[in-house]
């Protein structure tokens, strides 16, 4: 008899647990979703805003359940709905995207148009410090030459965790994540990258923001040609068109060169951050730091020598 009790006791808490599991598998993303499930509209909106037509306001209608995965002018986010401040007038494209337990999951890319341009989405310094500013054009170099000299930075390229930024490399915060440096010599560490003349790389405000970079030491790219946008909030860029300069050993190893952290810029020096890929590199994921100096502070420091 008590055998009997205490193996229906087993069964209905088995069957308890069962009937608890079954709404949170659901709530997880069970459905199937397919592209053609992912339609405007219907799982997500692109809306101009009310107080100004260069603001375009993206909403996941998805729900909580599904993380959502935006492809947008200014880059990616995991943002229910967020808002893109849009200087330039012209197309511009939307990729919305879902995580499942069965993968991740994008619509079909979905354009939109800004008619007019907006001054006051440039007025933010990182504009001016970029391009020169309006009408403007400023040349960028690696911060390595072919004598192996870097002439700012202790060396061309460094290495921070995947949750490094501006907030950490400009203003010193300290953040909780995958955050730690490495800085290293080039004089010490010339194994990172052959000393040389790695091109330039020119961002414009003449007619919108556009961007030419000149690739000497990366085969198979040569002049790129494209455009660029800043998101002045989170401290990022996206480039579409062209890829940052970099070192030939370090090409393959990111799935997209345009998706870009702002980690320090000014009038003379910047550092951008790029994802290497864990899967690509064989060596974790890490966010690699390149280092640049404009034309003209390269030039005062060449003539000071």
């Amino acid at each position: 008899m008590k055998k009997i009790i205490t193996w229906c006791g087993l069964l209905i808490i088995a069957a308890s647990i069962l009937g608890a599991c079954s709404p949170e598998e659901y709530s997880l993303g069970e459905v199937d979703v397919t592209p053609t499930d992912l339609v405007e509209g219907t799982a997500f909106k692109i809306e101009r805003d009310a107080s100004n037509p260069n603001i375009i306001n993206l909403v996941s209608l998805m729900g909580m359940q599904y993380t959502p995965l935006w492809e947008h002018p200014q880059g990616r986010s995991q943002k229910q709905s967020l808002s893109l401040r849009i200087p330039f007038s012209g197309t511009y494209t939307v990729k919305f995207g879902v995580e499942t337990r069965g993968g991740v999951v994008y619509s079909e890319p979905v354009a939109f148009t800004v008619d007019e341009f907006y001054p006051g989405f440039i007025d933010n310094e990182l504009w001016t410090l970029l391009s020169g500013g309006v009408d403007q054009e400023k040349t960028w170099f690696l911060d390595l030459d072919a004598t192996g000299t870097s002439r700012h930075f202790a060396g061309p390229l460094f290495f921070y965790g995947t949750d490094d930024s501006w907030e950490t490399v400009t203003e010193g915060k300290t953040v909780d994540g995958d955050v730690w440096n490495w800085s290293p010599d080039y004089p010490g560490n010339s194994w990172i990258m052959n000393a040389g003349d790695y091109g330039t790389m020119v961002f414009s405000l003449k007619d919108g923001a556009n961007v030419t970079v000149s690739h000497t030491q990366v085969s198979g790219r040569d002049v790129e040609k494209g455009t660029y946008m800043l998101d002045t909030d989170n401290y990022t860029m996206r480039m579409n068109g062209a890829a940052p300069l970099h070192d030939q050993g370090r090409d393959e190893q990111v799935i997209d060169w345009g998706n870009i952290k702002i980690m320090s810029l000014t009038e003379n020096t910047m550092q951008l951050g790029i994802l290497r890929d864990d899967a690509l590199s064989g060596e974790g994921a890490a966010l690699m730091v390149y280092n640049y100096i404009t034309r003209d502070y390269y030039e005062s420091l060449v003539a000071g020598d």
